[in-house]
């Protein structure tokens, strides 16, 4: 018979351990005291001043008094394991790490938990995530715990994703609660989302959560949560008066909110940011204060009223997933974002009822410097006849489309209205651009007219689709960008007449090959010493190829 003292760790607790008699067998995962307790062993025991106890349980143990026996082994093991307890802390006092002074460790702490953004864009706050949680560091051990416990700016960022399991909710309801009680008076940034079948949290609104979250909304920085009747119904009533960012959607994003609350707010004398999925009719927001706004699955008249609500101080403007709306619907009158810098849209629509070409078409913004565009039907006329009723300098384009290259005279007539450009972005979903853009782009080509430099400005191309066009073409151009550049110390501006050939000295080509069109892969290898003394003289030259497994053969 062998005697098998197991012991099991459990987060933020003290080992706990077990005694099991067990038939003698080869063990690989625990230790086992044979009766013939070797004599080291028992002076380690000793030593620790319960060894004799030990000793002569294991050697003498009789089956006809293993009650009472047992008892007393329980006693010494616990008694071994708060030494061994003890013995671990002495050890991780002399780490480099517990070395630190407490502030210090506090520090990097509250960094290990502060967010992490996944964009630069103005509603990156929606899409941040959290690398660990307090709790997390609080299991490592007892000092790390006390500091981190002690720490609000650990606690004053929430992410949480509500399970329907009901023992796991209550147990999150729990730690939600003693999570906030920790946060001091910080302000907060809570992330609130929802485990798969959102049916079941619109029939089961999790009112727990919402309330105790609502006790604290005089402390809310920044919001992302979705919204289900019959939570928060009293928002208006809410003391707001720290609220910056907002994000709300319905339980199923994508689909009609379908909801008969009304979810107002009235006074966030500092809300600036929101970020509306679905909703329209169902939240009302004091739009006139907002310099930055996100509008996902909505359709684009109703984007376009709520733009008109918050002309005068919109900064930033992102609309994705437009719907179409009504075919018939008439355009509303054309209006003016003053202040608006930065506008994106995106949908899958390519008819002439698109419906961020038809929005393109009721806006003007004169001081608008960053366009995005996603949009299978052709852009460029549409962009153009913006460009020059808003008077714009446009310094970034992206487009995303679904490319045909006869259409490709437009996009170099559009280019050359936005001569300051200085990053450009092609996306094309179905053709790729062909030798006659890269011409174009090409400063050393005959120019018509003679002081006409396409984009003269540009820094930073990003090309991804097919390879319509000759490899030597794109590297051609390339080099020839770098070798008319101007010193990069000198200020940018408009080539003069006689001087028509200086153009910026580029940062990244970044050229993203999705797939060689079989006409053009002989090109391949008589441009490689070309690209070869490129990637070496210039280190953000990068041209990638990948295949149809996506993987991919990176040059830089």
């Amino acid at each position: 018979m062998t005697i098998r003292i197991q012991g099991t760790r459990r987060s933020g607790s003290a080992s706990q351990w077990s005694c099991l008699a067990t038939p003698s067998e080869s063990e690989t995962s625990t230790t086992s005291v044979q009766p013939n307790f070797c004599a080291t062993q028992s002076m380690s025991l000793k030593f620790c001043g319960y060894g004799s106890i030990l000793e002569r349980l294991l050697v003498d143990w009789s089956p006809d008094d293993s009650t009472s026996q047992l008892l007393e082994v329980d006693s010494a093991i616990a008694r071994l394991s708060e030494r061994s307890r003890e013995l671990r802390e002495q050890i991780n006092a002399k780490t480099p790490f517990l070395s630190l002074p407490a502030e210090i460790i506090s520090e990097i702490s509250m960094m290990a938990c502060t967010p992490v953004y996944t964009a630069s864009e103005p509603d990156d706050f929606v899409v941040s995530r959290q690398l660990t949680t307090p709790f997390n560091l609080g299991k490592t051990c007892r000092t790390w715990r006390h500091t981190v416990w002690a720490s609000p700016r650990c606690w004053n960022s929430i992410f949480l994703e509500l399970r329907r399991n009901a023992e796991t909710y209550q147990l999150q309801v729990a730690l939600l609660e003693g999570w906030l009680s920790r946060s001091g008076d910080l302000p907060l940034c809570i992330h609130l989302e929802l485990e798969d079948e959102p049916q079941q949290w619109t029939r089961n609104p999790p009112t727990e959560v919402f309330d105790l979250l609502a006790r604290y909304s005089h402390r809310w920085l920044h919001v992302s949560t979705f919204l289900v009747d019959p939570c928060w119904k009293q928002l208006e009533k809410f003391s707001l008066p720290r609220l910056t960012s907002l994000a709300v959607h319905p339980p199923m994003i994508g689909q009609d909110a379908g909801s008969k609350a009304n979810w107002r707010i009235s006074d966030a004398p500092l809300l600036r940011n929101a970020c509306i999925t679905s909703f329209r009719n169902e939240i009302a927001l004091p739009t006139h204060q907002l310099t930055q706004i996100t509008l996902q699955f909505m359709d684009w008249q109703d984007c376009l009223s709520i733009l008109s609500e918050c002309a005068t101080k919109l900064v930033h403007c992102a609309l994705d997933e437009l719907k179409p709306g009504p075919v018939h619907s008439t355009s509303p009158a054309a209006f003016t974002l003053p202040r608006l810098s930065s506008f994106s849209a995106r949908c899958a629509y390519s008819n002439i009822h698109n419906p961020v070409l038809r929005l393109l078409d009721c806006i003007t913004a004169p001081v608008l410097s960053r366009m995005q565009l996603g949009s299978d039907a052709e852009p460029s006329t549409a962009i153009r006849a913006f460009l020059s009723r808003s008077s714009c300098v446009l310094r970034e384009l992206s487009l995303n489309t679904r490319y045909m290259q006869q259409n490709e005279p437009s996009l170099i007539a559009l280019l050359a209205d936005a001569e300051k450009l200085e990053n450009l972005e092609l996306i094309c979903q179905k053709e790729g651009i062909s030798d006659l853009i890269l011409n174009h782009l090409n400063p050393a080509r005959k120019q018509q007219p003679a002081a006409q430099v396409l984009l003269p400005n540009l820094r930073y191309f990003h090309y991804i689709g097919l390879m319509g066009f000759e490899l030597g073409t794109l590297v051609d151009m390339i080099d020839m960008r770098y070798r008319m550049a101007e010193d990069s110390g000198k200020t940018l501006g408009l080539r003069s007449e006689g001087d028509h050939n200086r153009v910026a000295k580029p940062t990244v080509f970044n050229i993203n090959i999705l797939k060689v069109v079989p006409s053009k892969r002989a090109s391949l290898s008589a441009s490689a010493e070309t690209l070869r003394r490129l990637r070496k003289e210039h280190a953000g030259v990068t041209l990638s190829f990948s295949d149809e497994m996506s993987r991919a053969r990176v040059y830089t």
